[in-house]
């Protein structure tokens, strides 16, 4: 949404589960400010859709959303009447810094591409 050119960090869901579960059992992290596992170098939106189509052997299909066109789509489709005000995450570089994470409890954050080659498999 908004742009292809922006930076986006996304968090790998069994890099997080763990992480949760790693912080609610650690009386050290309680009155902190943690970040979830993120992997370091985030593509850009138009880098996501190369690396997943090119995984799942397809051809990119790009196509952006605009503000305006988000607002209409939320007329008719519920989900997407609250994306309007989550845009922020896409009209300019979006990135997470979870150093602190990963080395407090020596963490290996799984790659990008290697999330996505595991979701593939095991999704698709």
């Amino acid at each position: 949404m908004a742009s292809l050119n922006y930076k986006h960090s996304f968090t790998y869901t069994p890099d997080a589960a763990k992480a949760t579960a790693l912080l609610g059992n650690s009386p050290q992290a309680y009155n902190q400010v943690w970040h979830l596992p993120t992997a370091k170098n985030p593509y850009t939106g138009k880098e996501w859709i190369e690396a997943i189509a090119k995984e799942m052997g397809v051809k990119p299909g790009i196509q952006v959303a605009s503000r305006l066109i988000v607002k209409i789509m939320g007329l008719f489709i519920p989900i997407m009447r609250e994306m309007p005000e989550m845009m922020y995450q896409y009209d300019r570089d979006y990135v997470f810094n979870s150093d602190k994470f990963d080395s407090h409890f020596n963490f290996k954050t799984t790659p990008y591409l290697e999330g996505i080659k595991e979701i593939v498999r095991s999704d698709y």
